[in-house]
């Protein structure tokens, strides 16, 4: 099974290969302020879990790791990677109710999923995620408005990169951060704004910047979310 994925984002241009590693590195850097180094992790979204490479290139041990994945051909690909490490635990999941509440974690992390999940499912992961961690939350999610909308446009129209290309009155409705007007899907007329809003229903927000340019949104590929959970939750 090819990985598409992995080849456009990770193995090919070196420049489009840094823009996707840094949220990894983010990651890295906000525990080791933290001074986090050893954890008990769960992931929402975690594809084949190349999250557990970086935290361990970053220094950071992973003692217990469960991540859960949608994409079928993504979860079959990904389990004989880690089959020899009995502390790691991948599950497909494709609703809320897939998450084991019974069990608690040091750290979760939800990098570049929220985005692409059904709108009627966000907060159930979102719970799930407030329930059985502990400690802080990561997440990452697009910025999809403005100048950040424009330049990717841009590269999608002129240079052929990959990527979902807006009619001119989307793109207007997006350059000028009128997202709502935009029909809903995945990437297309998603909201940051709204997102974090939604985020801090369940978690109290510690941090929220962008990861290249700290203090202009709208100038970044990505932003970068810290929270703790609001409070602790009965288990089920």
């Amino acid at each position: 099974m090819p990985d598409t994925y992995n080849d456009r984002l990770f193995h090919g241009n070196r420049a489009r290969r840094f823009l996707h590693e840094r949220r990894f590195w983010w990651l890295v850097d906000r525990l080791r302020r933290l001074h986090i180094s050893r954890a008990a992790v769960i992931e929402i979204g975690c594809y084949d879990a190349k999250t557990i490479s970086f935290l361990e290139r970053g220094g950071i041990a992973v003692t217990r790791y469960i991540g859960y994945e949608a994409d079928a051909d993504v979860f079959a690909r990904a389990q004989p990677q880690w089959a020899s490490r009995p502390e790691i635990t991948l599950v497909k999941s494709t609703a809320p109710s897939d998450i084991d509440l019974s069990a608690t974690f040091d750290v979760g992390i939800c990098m570049e999923t929220l985005e692409h999940l059904p709108d009627d499912l966000v907060d159930g992961y979102l719970d799930a995620l407030a329930r059985v961690v502990r400690g802080p939350v990561f997440f990452t999610i697009p910025v999809e408005r403005g100048a950040m909308l424009i330049a990717k446009q841009l590269g999608y129209r002129i240079f052929g990169m990959y990527g979902d290309r807006l009619s001119w009155r989307d793109l207007l409705n997006g350059a000028l951060s009128r997202t709502d007007r935009i029909p809903r899907h995945e990437h297309r007329g998603f909201d940051d704004r709204r997102m974090l809003e939604r985020i801090a229903r369940y978690f109290t927000v510690t941090e929220s910047t962008g990861l290249f340019v700290p203090y202009f949104t709208t100038l970044n590929f990505t932003l970068g979310i810290v929270g703790t959970a609001k409070q602790r939750h009965p288990k089920h």
